[in-house]
């Protein structure tokens, strides 16, 4: 009886591992490194699937740069933990074999067979933070949560960017019956549109993406209407969307009057809200006329944890996994191509092809 109830023995764990390295824009390598010590108050993972997200792309592609080369891409992940810190915080119980899906601590590490991890989970408030180099405070630890058994692997690695759509909506939501637009038709505008057309009551949610495969099926999932730029520009009137969820990544036209950004600026109303998500270093075009001739109210979700602390994201990766469990969020149909980890050859194919493909979530599988 006692054996019953006895925890896991910790399984081996290997000097070394493979990971995929960026060792400068357009350059991946497949490396052998060390594998991660357990920190005292954290967790070792074995990962088992990660999912490619814009920020790795737009890190590949050069439009967002780390401090220093070699990184490690990824950070949609899902880990089964093989260590624990002999100082972790016990109120939330974790045992070797759990699945754990974390937000924050790093944009990078994912794409390795280990990785490891100082969490917080709901309930808990401790902190560990430093001003980051990207002019903003954050913590080096990050928002997480327990996967539960009834949730695929596959699936729950979508939980990390539902939590990163999640909180821009709850910090920044648009109101009952407004008209809404949501600039891309990736992943991430899925998942926004999704909770968006489901739970705040909108009179009308529209998406504008160039790629017409990803529009189709934001039209399955969400949209009223998908238009490519130009029908955006000529269908919708002026001053007739309140508001605005921009997903999209660094954006380059040849007319700076047809820039996806500046056009919506001129569909909003005045006072209407412009809720930026798209994450990129370059700087983007944005009109300062109409912000002052329409008032148009400009915000996004702060990484600085001191004003959006990282006891409060793990409240909120705890409801992005409910909204995929419960279907609000339709993972199935968002996870449409998953990749083996060994072989190398697709995945750095799909990184180089990710903005023209037709594929939405792709999964690197490491199981």
């Amino acid at each position: 009886m006692l054996d019953d109830l006895a925890s896991p023995a910790e399984p081996a764990v290997p000097a070394t591992m493979k990971a995929v390295e960026l060792l400068a824009p357009l350059t991946p390598a497949l490396s052998t490194l060390p594998v991660p010590g357990v920190p005292a108050d954290g967790l070792l993972l074995k990962t088992r699937c990660v999912s490619i997200c814009s920020t790795d792309i737009s890190y590949f592609e050069g439009h967002l740069f780390p401090d220093v080369y070699p990184v490690i891409l990824g950070h949609e992940y899902l880990g089964e933990v093989v260590q624990i810190g002999p100082d972790f915080d016990s109120s939330t119980p974790i045992a070797i074999g759990d699945r754990v899906v974390y937000w924050g601590q790093t944009d990078f590490g994912g794409f390795a067979e280990y990785r490891s991890v100082r969490p917080i989970f709901s309930g808990e408030t401790k902190s560990d933070v430093y001003w980051a180099d990207r002019y903003f405070h954050d913590d080096r630890m990050a928002s997480a949560v327990k996967v539960p058994d009834d949730l695929d692997d596959l699936h729950a690695s979508l939980i990390e960017p539902t939590t990163g759509a999640l909180r821009s909506l709850l910090t920044n939501p648009p109101a009952p019956g407004d008209r809404v637009a949501i600039l891309g038709a990736g992943p991430i505008a899925v998942i926004a549109g999704s909770v968006i057309k489901r739970l705040f009551a909108p009179h009308e949610v529209v998406c504008v993406d160039l790629n017409k495969h990803r529009n189709v099926f934001a039209k399955g999932q969400f949209a009223d209407h998908a238009y490519v730029p130009e029908e955006f520009e000529e269908t919708v009137p002026l001053n007739s969307i309140d508001y605005v969820f921009d997903t999209l990544p660094t954006v380059k036209v040849d007319d700076e009057d047809q820039d996806p950004r500046r056009v919506a600026m001129r569909k909003l109303a005045p006072r209407g809200k412009y809720v930026l998500y798209g994450a990129s270093q370059e700087m983007q075009k944005f009109d300062t006329w109409l912000m002052l001739a329409k008032g148009i109210n400009i915000t996004a979700a702060p990484f600085d944890v001191h004003s959006f602390p990282m006891h409060r994201t793990a409240n909120v990766i705890a409801s992005a996994m409910h909204m995929i469990r419960s279907g609000i969020v339709d993972a199935g149909a968002l996870q449409t191509q998953v990749c083996p980890f060994d072989d190398y050859t697709q995945l750095v194919e799909i990184l180089r092809s990710y903005r023209s493909t037709h594929h939405m979530k792709t999964v690197i599988d490491f199981r």
